[in-house]
C-alpha cells in the first residue's frame, strides 16, 4: 500500500478539489460552512485551523475583521498565499485581512488567552484545551471532522482506511470539552452521499486523501474497478460519507 503523504498533497494540489466533478446529497440540514459564516461579523477575529491551501477559507470567511490562516504544512500555506494574492489582487484592504501561520491542530497553539471570537477546524481535529485557552468568553468554536465508520463499504472492501475499525474519535473529544470546562457542548452526527460522475474523480479523491490510509493508483486498481461496478448509479458513482460536528461555546 502506498503511504499518504500530506506533504506531497499539498505540492501537488493544496487541498483543492475543484477539479472533481461530483454532487452531495445532504441527509440533514447541517452544513459547516453555512455554519461557520452565521457566526462571522464584521468584527470577528478568526482562527481556522488546518486551512489547507485556502479556498474555502477566501471563500466563505472575507466578511470577518481578522482571518489567520493556518497549517502545519509549510507547503499548504505557501499555496494559500498564492491564493489569497491572486484572489484579491484588486483589494488590498479584503487581502490584508488574512495572516498565514504555521500551527500543528494538537497545539500548542502560539497565541495569547482570549485572541479569538471565532475558532473553526474542518477535518483535522483540534486540541480542545488550547481552543478553548484562546476563545475569548463567549466566544464559539465550530468543527467538522470524518467519522470512524465514513466510506465504510469503500473500507471494508480494502479491508484497511482512515480510523478502520478504531474507536469512536468524537467520543474521546467530548470528554475533553467536557475537562476543558466549556460552558456549551452540542454533537451533530450526519451523513451525505456523494455522487461521483466517472471513476477519474473518484480516484482523483482517493489518490490525495487518506480515506483509504493511502492509494496505489496499480495495485489497488481491481478493488476500485469493483467498487465502482457495484456502487455505479444514474446520480454517479456512490460513495457514503459518515462525519461528525462539534459548535462550543466558552
Amino acid at each position: 500500500m502506498k503511504e499518504f503523504n500530506y506533504t506531497d498533497a499539498g505540492k501537488q494540489i493544496g487541498w483543492n478539489f475543484s477539479k472533481m466533478n461530483y454532487s452531495v446529497v445532504r441527509k440533514t440540514d447541517f452544513d459547516y460552512y453555512k455554519t461557520v459564516v452565521g457566526y462571522i461579523t464584521p468584527k470577528t477575529v478568526m482562527l481556522d485551523i488546518g486551512s489547507g491551501s485556502g479556498e474555502k477559507t477566501i471563500r466563505y470567511y472575507s466578511l470577518a475583521k481578522k482571518v489567520f490562516v493556518t497549517d502545519f504544512e509549510p507547503e499548504m500555506l505557501k499555496k494559500a498565499k498564492n491564493n489569497i494574492n491572486k484572489y484579491y489582487e484588486n483589494s488590498p484592504k479584503n487581502k490584508n485581512k488574512f495572516s498565514l501561520k504555521i500551527l500543528d491542530c494538537n497545539g500548542p497553539f502560539d497565541f495569547e488567552d482570549g485572541s479569538f471570537d471565532l475558532v473553526v477546524s474542518r477535518h483535522c481535529g483540534a486540541n480542545m484545551k488550547e481552543v478553548f485557552r484562546v476563545l475569548k468568553k463567549g466566544g464559539t468554536f465550530v468543527s467538522e471532522d470524518v467519522s470512524f465508520d465514513d466510506c465504510q463499504e469503500l473500507k471494508d472492501l480494502y479491508g484497511r482506511g482512515q480510523d478502520y475499525n478504531a474507536e469512536p474519535l468524537y467520543k474521546k473529544v467530548m470528554a475533553e470539552c467536557v475537562e476543558a470546562g466549556y460552558e456549551e457542548i452540542k454533537l451533530i452526527r450526519f451523513e451525505e452521499i456523494e455522487y461521483y460522475k466517472s471513476p477519474a474523480d473518484l480516484l482523483f479523491l482517493l489518490s490525495n486523501t487518506p480515506i483509504l490510509g493511502g492509494f496505489d493508483e496499480e495495485k489497488d486498481m481491481p478493488l476500485f474497478e469493483e467498487y465502482v461496478k457495484s456502487h455505479t448509479t444514474k446520480k454517479g458513482i456512490e460513495l457514503k460519507r459518515k462525519l461528525y460536528a462539534f459548535i462550543l461555546k466558552k
